[in-house]
């Protein structure tokens, strides 16, 4: 389990997305992630994660993962810090305690197969997040409460989520049927002449890191509308970057969302041959069309995000930030309830305020 602690006087370190370091809450200490750098053989590196099973008491003396279900699919983790029991997902790498609110670090998830090759580091903080939902929720004064309520707010997670990064290099081809019409009247006939073209253009491009999420749990949707991200940014992976956040592995493969991602390449492509076409006054029609692509590349990163979920009223409403340019989705409810709750205190107010000007004197 990776530790991150202050070399002034030994406090845990959490990453700052302000400053991109290491702080230390304690002394004021700040420090760069490579300082930190993912070692095994490091000293005072403890790469097997304390674990216990449902109903031990104390850690389990191998390094087979316990579970408290037969699926398998939950795990007690024992905290390094306070030592309580952490139960989490298999798939979490990163988290904290429930019990002290300390980092945890599950480094011996993020090996093989799991280990990220880039990170992109948070740069907005959960003070930006909170400034920028709270303004959107109160943009209507039919906002449900439950959407300002500090409990609510107190929702937003700080999280890296696992994205494949697919590189490519594609070639387009597309016949396009393109329609002119010409109506005129001679006497008191109307003719219509109708012209059709065949177009055909070619064309080529190269992809960079086209990303999609490799979370199953996640909309897809969400997550490509809070796009784009500065991939000049990326880091090598060091989970130093993940103190304080939450964070979980892959659980779809490349492979799984390659399909997505040349979709996106696609119709990038169509997009910008049918701008070479030309008009025509009653419209276009893609005949053929043929794509082919080479020199596939795909790398694992993760890549902040703050998330917030909540339920109103059965419906479950999801917001999504982009941990690195603020871009915010999700969408606000609007409660029509809420016009006789403002009117309610309107009325009780001036009642008040009568009753005092009576008191007064005043009528």
């Amino acid at each position: 389990m990776a530790k991150y602690n202050c070399k002034t006087c030994g406090a845990e370190l959490y990453f700052d997305p302000k400053s991109g370091k290491l702080v230390c809450e304690y002394c004021g200490s700040t420090f760069d992630p490579s300082e930190y750098a993912y070692d095994p053989s490091a000293e005072g590196h403890d790469e097997t994660i304390p674990q216990a099973g449902a109903g031990d008491a104390e850690p389990a003396a191998t390094d087979e993962q316990a579970t408290d279900d037969s699926t398998g699919e939950l795990l007690i983790y024992k905290c390094p810090h306070c030592g309580a029991e952490v139960i989490t997902s298999k798939e979490t790498a990163a988290t904290t305690c429930v019990y002290c609110n300390r980092a945890i670090t599950l480094e011996g998830n993020l090996t093989g197969n799991f280990r990220p090759d880039y990170v992109l580091p948070f740069t907005t903080t959960r003070e930006d997040v909170e400034k920028e939902y709270l303004q959107l929720a109160k943009k209507s004064i039919l906002t449900p409460r439950l959407f300002t309520k500090k409990s609510t707010v107190e929702k937003i997670k700080g999280m890296y989520v696992p994205f494949w990064l697919y590189s490519f290099e594609g070639e387009a081809s597309i016949r396009v049927v393109g329609t002119n019409t010409r109506v005129w009247m001679t006497k008191d006939v109307e003719y219509t002449e109708i012209t059709k073209y065949e177009v055909d253009e070619a064309g080529q491009g190269t992809f960079q890191n086209i990303p999609a999420d490799a979370l199953k749990e996640l909309d897809n949707d969400m997550m490509d509308s809070i796009e784009p991200f500065d991939f000049s940014k990326l880091q090598s992976f060091n989970p130093a970057f993940l103190a304080g956040f939450y964070t979980q592995r892959w659980n779809e493969d490349a492979a799984m969302n390659e399909k997505r991602a040349k979709l996106r390449a696609k119709e990038a492509m169509t997009r910008e041959l049918m701008n070479h076409v030309g008009t025509f006054n009653a419209g276009t029609v893609i005949k053929n069309e043929n794509y082919n692509w080479r020199k596939d590349q795909v790398h694992y990163a993760m890549l902040p995000v703050w998330m917030m979920y909540t339920e109103y009223k059965g419906k479950k409403y999801i917001f999504g930030m982009n941990g690195q340019t603020g871009k915010m989705m999700g969408e606000i409810p609007s409660d029509p309830a809420r016009f006789f709750e403002i009117g309610g205190g309107i009325f009780v107010i001036s009642q008040i305020i009568m009753l005092i000007l009576r008191v007064l004197g005043v009528m």
